[in-house]
């Protein structure tokens, strides 16, 4: 089951990279004087493909193709049944900084009426834990396993562990009238799924350098969970949650969750 899912995930992270490069080249960036680049977030939507405009009025309708979109950039926090704050048991996993950052690659929907569609797409989200603590991760260990290093010894300046999945969002979508300007008020919200591709901790000290090690961690192969937005134009604010623990086969960790939030871009 588990070699499935990597020949899977690898298939799809292949498809999407291609997406991916297809859908930067095809990004709308305005040139403006004084060398300066405005790009207008609303038009950061289906480059290529059948696309969702408002000029056809026929309902339903079929969309779809490549896109560079739903840019999500914002905060990440570990939840341990039900509270922000973190038992003895896993205080090695506390954050100076945890980050999240995704966008979509791909998409295909179905448009029903003009302030209601539902669509499917996928794309990469990355998770950054930037750790408190002087901790280095055990490799190719289960359950979870990591040793406290002296920091006489050695001392990170620097202890990054980083998540990177290919996300499966499923979106349920309204929107208001069009304001004289164009734009609209959205809202969208729906279940989300997630293959992990891969796990890295990134280190850096005075005494050893630049330090990487790549492996799952026990990180879960498969995420779910729910998400919304909301937003005006093509600027939004985003919020998720992840119902799956973190961590999988990791008795200590059970019940620790991520929740994640900030803004979103091409909306």
């Amino acid at each position: 089951m588990r070699k499935s899912i990597k020949i899977t995930a690898r298939l799809l992270t292949a498809l999407c990279i291609a997406f991916s490069a297809s859908a930067f080249a095809q990004t709308e960036v305005k040139v403006v004087e004084k060398d300066t680049m405005k790009i207008k977030f609303k038009d950061l939507d289906n480059k290529l493909g059948k696309d969702d405009s408002d000029d056809e009025v026929k309902y339903p309708r079929i969309y779809g193709g490549l896109t560079f979109s739903r840019i999500d950039w914002g905060f990440s926090r570990i939840i341990e049944d039900g509270s922000f704050t973190l038992s003895d048991e896993n205080k090695f996993l506390a954050y100076k900084k945890a980050s999240n950052f995704g966008f979509d690659v791909a998409q295909v929907g179905v448009r029903f009426t003009d302030k209601f569609k539902i669509y499917l797409s996928t794309g990469f989200e990355w998770n950054y834990l930037r750790l408190k603590e002087n901790v280095l991760l055990a490799e190719n260990t289960t359950p979870l396993t990591y040793a406290n290093v002296d920091p006489s010894e050695v001392n990170y300046s620097k202890n990054v562990l980083t998540t990177t999945y290919l996300r499966v969002p499923l979106t349920f979508e309204l929107r208001s009238r069009k304001m004289r300007n164009g734009d609209r008020l959205k809202f969208a919200f729906g279940p989300m799924t997630g293959i992990l591709l891969k796990a890295t901790q990134r280190l850096k000290s005075d005494e050893l350098g630049k330090q990487k090690f790549r492996d799952n961690y026990n990180f879960a192969s498969f995420q779910y969970g729910g998400f919304a937005r909301v937003g005006f134009g093509g600027v939004g604010l985003f919020a998720k949650y992840y119902a799956n623990d973190l961590f999988e086969k990791s008795p200590t960790q059970e019940g620790l969750n991520n929740f994640a939030f900030g803004l979103t871009l091409g909306f």
